[in-house]
């Protein structure tokens, strides 16, 4: 039926889109593709970024909310040749996060800081082949392997390297084409894959592979292009680095059908791939962590037990029915929800700090349950002062039976933060790098990375650029633009009325909200059961972490438990104080155990 409804004059789907999330080759956000998308008349849409999946997420909010289906997909550089590989289903979204991770950063079970990948990322045949279950594969544009193949007269060698592929894929292939308008080489060779899939008895796709959407966008992807090879337009053009023309955009499914003419069989092609292939964010969310449990108990005993050995800590051996009452409904909601492990690790983290006089303390609504108090997690008494555990987790933010949108407790737990990185590296060391790892940031372009970039691809002097970007320090590009156009730009003779002049302004508005690169966050951990990298795209970063491809926010929306590790440089204030009147007194102070009503001290603030 989905089928049917997709097949028909405008039945192409685009199984090949890229975002901003092939950073440097892509140059529109996965929400602005997206309603493009729904405008131009697409019912499904495929991302297929470059080693990464970052997209696939915010691109299936806005899908969602435009009623279309997203497709996930990535193109992976395999044997050093590009092809494109497409989600069919769970263990094909899967797999599919575990090559992008392979690509990224190797082989996580053995990772070391000293022999972590750098440069291209990249796959082998082998790896790809091993994990080719749920995948639909694309043989890849005109520099994929086996374009290549044909391209250089190999038709023998690229009718054996297909059936191979077919073959580890059990038939889920097809030959991607392309054609954009240029010279007569791709046409032949548009053709002559043609004929190959049909002598191979192989379905073949055309694509048009865009990268953006208009002819702003286009600029961005030029400029991104240029600065890529450390270049500015000019000279990227004469190296014949930039596409011919501007036809790798976006373009309409009755567009597409008229460019392929004649040839209506790659068309439905992309059709019936997509009626067979599905999506839900929910098949990215990880399993907990297994916190490992001494002497055979399961894992909510084991927290019962810790939460006991806390309680007579900070209440004393004789509970009240009300502490005991609180204590009993709490324990019974986290086992239902399943989350005993998530408290555990918590508990543990701040064990190990307290072990190396490490001060933290959990703040946020984790202060209203009484077991995170009990664990030493919380530093305020939730039941003293009225709290609500149910403002903190509850069994009513479940949408459904089966409990797959779960929402995770989130507990930040502050640490002082010149000795924060001792605990990061514990709980790497205790989950290993293939259990572990860190959300990301994404960083959209402001107003200074806009102009400097506009500027340096335009081929204006490197400080000319960089004296206007310091004057835009607190602005989005779009209001960055105001202000050149407010008298900055004749400040600092800069013609705007000049073609140069123009094409500033009008890159700086392309690159609003634009994704520019990916930082480590200051300190959200996801922790799994089995291997990370199965679940969620990892790659590396300069500084020898290995970080998630999705922000928080997205990670949200999975329903992906974080474990927030963060500095905060007045918990190092606190304990160099409690250092000192310990010196002078011989009392270790505890946050906990501050008294809550010190009049003199309320003088003072």
């Amino acid at each position: 039926m989905v089928y049917a409804r997709l097949v028909g004059l405008t039945s192409y789907v685009e199984l090949r889109a890229h975002t901003a999330f092939s950073f440097g080759d892509g140059a529109v956000a996965p929400e602005a593709l997206i309603a493009r998308a729904k405008k131009l008349g697409y019912s499904a849409i495929a991302i297929t970024d470059t080693a990464d999946l970052g997209a696939i997420v915010r691109a299936s909010v806005e899908a969602g909310n435009q009623g279309m289906k997203l497709i996930a997909g990535a193109e992976l550089r395999v044997d050093g040749k590009p092809m494109a590989l497409l989600a069919r289903d769970i263990q094909g979204c899967r797999n599919l996060a575990s090559l992008v991770t392979r690509a990224r950063v190797g082989s996580l079970r053995n990772w070391s800081a000293a022999n972590r990948r750098r440069g291209m990322p990249g796959v082998s045949w082998s790896h790809v082949a091993e994990r080719a279950g749920g995948l639909h594969l694309l043989t890849g544009p005109a520099s994929g392997a086996i374009a290549q193949l044909v391209r250089n007269g190999e038709r023998e060698c690229a009718e054996h390297t297909l059936h191979e592929w077919r073959e580890a894929f059990c038939g889920r292939i097809a030959v991607e084409v392309q054609r954009h308008g240029g010279c007569g080489d791709e046409s032949a060779l548009a053709g002559a894959l043609v004929d190959l899939a049909a002598k191979a008895e192989t379905p073949w796709v055309a694509c048009n592979d865009p990268r953006y959407l208009d002819s702003n966008s286009r600029l961005i992807h030029d400029m991104l292009t240029a600065l890529r090879a450390g270049l500015d337009l000019d000279r990227a053009t004469e190296r014949g680095l930039l596409h011919s023309n501007g036809e790798w955009r976006l373009h309409s499914p009755a567009r597409m059908a008229e460019i392929w003419t004649g040839l209506e069989d790659g068309i439905e092609e992309t059709a019936r791939i997509a009626s067979e292939c599905d999506f839900s964010v929910r098949w990215l969310r990880p399993p907990l962590p297994a916190f490992p449990i001494p002497d055979g108990a399961d894992a909510d005993e084991y927290l019962r037990a810790r939460v006991d050995e806390g309680a007579n800590t900070r209440w004393g051996s004789a509970l009240s029915d009300r502490q005991r009452a609180q204590l009993e409904h709490e324990l019974a909601v986290i086992r239902r929800l399943g989350f005993a492990g998530f408290f555990l690790v918590m508990w543990d983290a701040v064990r190990f700090a307290r072990s190396r006089n490490i001060l933290c303390q959990g703040r946020g609504s984790a202060a209203s349950s009484a077991v995170a108090y009990c664990l030493g997690v919380t530093a305020v008494d939730p039941i003293l002062n009225g709290l609500l555990f149910e403002r903190f987790l509850s069994e009513a933010r479940i949408p459904g039976p089966s409990g797959e949108y779960t929402e995770a407790p989130d507990i930040d737990l502050d640490i002082e933060h010149d000795r924060r990185e001792e605990v990061l590296d514990y709980v790497y060391g205790k989950y290993h790098r293939d259990h572990s790892a860190i959300t990301c940031t994404v960083q959209t372009y402001r107003a200074p990375n806009a102009i400097l970039d506009a500027m340096r691809a335009l081929g204006y002097p490197p400080e000319l650029g960089t004296q206007l970007s310091k004057r835009l320090h607190r602005f989005d590009p779009a209001e960055g633009v105001e202000k050149v156009e407010g008298g900055l730009s004749q400040r600092f003779g800069v013609d705007l009325s000049s073609p140069r002049g123009r094409a500033i302004l009008v890159a700086m508005r392309a690159f609003e909200g634009l994704p520019r690169m990916r930082s480590t966050h200051v300190g959200g951990f996801v922790l799994s059961a089995s291997p990370l990298g199965d679940y969620l795209p990892i790659e590396h970063t300069t500084m020898g972490r290995t970080i998630i491809q999705f922000d928080k926010d997205d990670l949200d929306y999975i329903g992906a438990p974080k474990f927030d590790f963060l500095g905060l440089g007045a918990l190092a204030l606190v304990r160099r104080a409690f250092d000192s009147i310990e010196k002078r007194s011989g009392v270790r102070l505890e946050l906990y155990g501050l008294p809550q009503a010190d009049a003199p001290t309320f003088e003072m603030i």
